[in-house]
């Protein structure tokens, strides 16, 4: 078996990484590694494209936060491969476990302990005069905001070719499941199951009390049109990816071809890790 690693970009993580290394090889796992990563902690392994490990890799691990599994979800896109999340930053919504149980969670994924959870994304196509410019997907948001602080945008929206509404606001947040805990909820915008398939669409502080978020079903598809001339603006992917967006073009968003494959605990409990990452209290009323 062949496991790509991907390590977080930054941080004192080398001795971290040699000892993930080491229980791999002593479980008969080959780790695959970037050129980059093996520069950047100067590990004495051989390190590979990421093309070749997309084509070697039976199991993604991945060593970092959230922005790390970002990034690997996009890497291996087209792969149906389970990936196991294992958290070195503050937070770590999505990241499933705690890289003190690395050689724990390992055991049982080889013995078939582990389920797999797939998580929907979304691809997101920016539209000039009709033509496909930039195409990319996110697994939690894709964001448009402006660039000037002090000015709002006015945007159309139109929902399966219909239109729904037009408002003045500093952007718009359409997310999937795994993202409604992340930038979607600090606009005011609902937590939504991660084992649903659905899209939500949030505005960013809207000039008007009645613009809502809305919850959509997975097979739609959402036109967003800025109407603001002499604004810049953004399409950001999962806060990674950033592409200018100007007046009179168009973000299509639609469930993308392409799921994650996580693998998680059988007794993971969705509601347990809402208390923990968000703060909730556990005293009944």
């Amino acid at each position: 078996m062949k496991a790509a690693l991907i390590v977080k970009p930054k941080g004192e993580v080398k001795n971290t990484v040699e000892k993930v290394i080491q229980i791999l090889e002593a479980k008969g796992i080959t780790p695959l590694l970037e050129k980059e990563t093996v520069e950047r902690l100067v590990i004495n392994k051989e390190s590979y494209s990421i093309s070749y490990m997309r084509s070697q890799a039976d199991l993604v691990i991945v060593l970092g936060g959230d922005g790390t599994l970002l990034y690997a979800s996009r890497m291996f896109r087209f792969l149906s491969v389970p990936v196991l999340g294992f958290n070195l930053g503050r937070l770590g919504f999505i990241m499933e476990y705690n890289i003190d149980n690395f050689e724990k969670i390992i055991n049982s994924f080889i013995e078939k302990k582990l389920i797999v959870k797939r998580r929907m994304k979304v691809a997101g196509i920016i539209l000039e005069n009709g033509e496909n410019i930039f195409e990319e997907e996110a697994l939690n948001e894709i964001v448009i905001n402006k660039g000037a602080p002090s000015r709002m945008i006015e945007l159309s929206i139109f929902i399966d070719n219909s239109f729904v509404t037009r408002y003045r606001s500093d952007g718009a947040i359409i997310s999937t499941p795994t993202g409604s805990t992340g930038y979607t909820i600090s606009a005011g915008g609902p937590i939504v199951h991660s084992d649903l398939d659905s899209i939500i669409l949030s505005p960013i502080c809207p000039h008007a009390l009645n613009i809502r978020p809305i919850v959509l079903p997975k097979t739609s598809i959402i036109d967003i049109r800025i109407e603001t001339s002499n604004v810049e603006c953004y399409a950001t992917y999962d806060g990674q990816i950033v592409r200018p967006f100007n007046s009179g073009s168009i973000l299509r968003v639609s469930r993308s071809s392409c799921d994650l494959h996580l693998a998680v605990s059988q007794d993971r409990n969705y509601y347990s890790i809402l208390r923990d990452k968000l703060g909730w209290g556990g005293i009944p009323c």
